[in-house]
């Protein structure tokens, strides 16, 4: 009998997604106050919130799906009301009462939203959406959603009956001067923070040992969350601006000749890179919550030398990393391809 040492994993990442988030809602009626100083009189506008209240809501089955296409902080963008009173579960794609939609915020901008960085790896989306005294005077409005796109249809992300302090369904029935708002914030963790051990299996040259972690360097292209933008790379192929307009550099797998170190909070940018290259996602199959990278192959003319460090993200040694452990290196020459296997990125809901 003989006993072999346990292999860890290959590197791999993970996004939690809980179904419970969170809704502000206020009717509120804007008018005019007078505003006096030492030169002169001026007309100011006031608002006064008449009505609110705060309650939580159920993500729906296909934002999980969704996930893949809009990533995480874009996957809200669209706010959705309703004046039906059909049952909302789990499995529900659309409101049948739905009668308007929009992007705009209560200062008639369009699109915009706050993301921030809450504690390691936890992000938080905030965004508020208005619709105007004309869209929903008059109206028994009963429910609402949110939506990534804004054609009206079987496309939301969330959706909820409006409630009151008790937990109640109530309809709204904004007057001429009323305006409604809606206040939405949703959150969502990415790892690992802490750095894992990992394993990777070469063809012909053998298992290598090494940690892995996500970190917060930018390797030199921008962005305010550095972490967040390497993530949604992962699982939408993209480069989505969670702030900070993060370049399009962030598209590579690359190798490094130095052993980066494995904690979530460093930031060190080393130009000391070998090679990169971005090979493309597979293909998303529907309920599976998971996305991959395609293998990628170095040539014999690319990433000659001896790697110490493979990353996803930025390429001076941003995103994710595989540092190998002392001991290990990957020696590459200029008579062999060098061809690493998928990275893959699953999400999950939290109950």
């Amino acid at each position: 009998m003989s006993v072999r040492p346990l292999i860890p994993s290959p590197p791999s990442s993970k996004v939690s997604f809980p179904r419970s988030q969170h809704l502000l809602w206020q009717l509120v009626k804007r008018d005019w106050g007078i505003l006096s100083g030492p030169w002169a009189t001026v007309r100011v506008p006031l608002e006064r919130i008449v009505l609110e209240g705060e309650q939580h809501n159920l993500v729906l089955d296909q934002a999980y799906d969704y996930i893949a296409t809009y990533g995480l902080t874009h996957l809200a963008n669209f706010a959705v009301l309703s004046t039906g009173t059909d049952p909302i579960t789990p499995s529900t794609t659309g409101l049948t009462g739905e009668f308007i939609r929009t992007s705009r915020d209560q200062n008639g901008s369009t699109g915009t939203r706050t993301v921030s960085r809450i504690s390691d790896g936890v992000y938080r989306v905030s965004l508020v959406r208005e619709f105007i005294e004309s869209e929903v005077v008059g109206r028994n409005i009963t429910q609402w959603g949110f939506s990534p796109v804004g054609t009206s249809g079987n496309n939301l992300v969330v959706a909820e009956s409006f409630r009151d302090g008790n937990g109640d369904p109530i309809v709204i029935t904004p007057e001429p001067d009323q305006r409604l708002r809606l206040i939405y914030a949703y959150q969502f963790s990415i790892g690992p923070v802490v750095a894992v051990p990992a394993s990777i299996d070469i063809v012909g040259l053998g298992t290598f040992l090494g940690k892995y972690v996500l970190t917060k360097s930018d390797g030199g292209s921008g962005g305010s969350y550095p972490d967040l933008v390497s993530t949604e790379i992962a699982i939408t192929g993209s480069v989505i601006d969670s702030g900070g307009n993060p370049s399009v550099a962030y598209k590579n797998v690359y190798l490094h000749s130095a052993r980066l170190p494995t904690d979530y909070g460093d930031t060190t940018v080393d130009t000391n890179v070998l090679a990169s290259k971005w090979p493309g996602l597979q293909s998303y199959v529907l309920g599976s919550y998971s996305r991959s990278t395609n293998p990628v192959t170095f040539l014999t003319n690319e990433g000659n030398g001896t790697i110490l460090t493979i990353g996803l993200g930025s390429y001076w040694g941003g995103g994710f990393r595989f540092v190998l452990d002392p001991g290990y290196g990957i020696v590459k020459d200029n008579l062999h391809k060098l061809t690493l296997g998928p990275f893959t990125v699953t999400w999950s809901p939290i109950e």
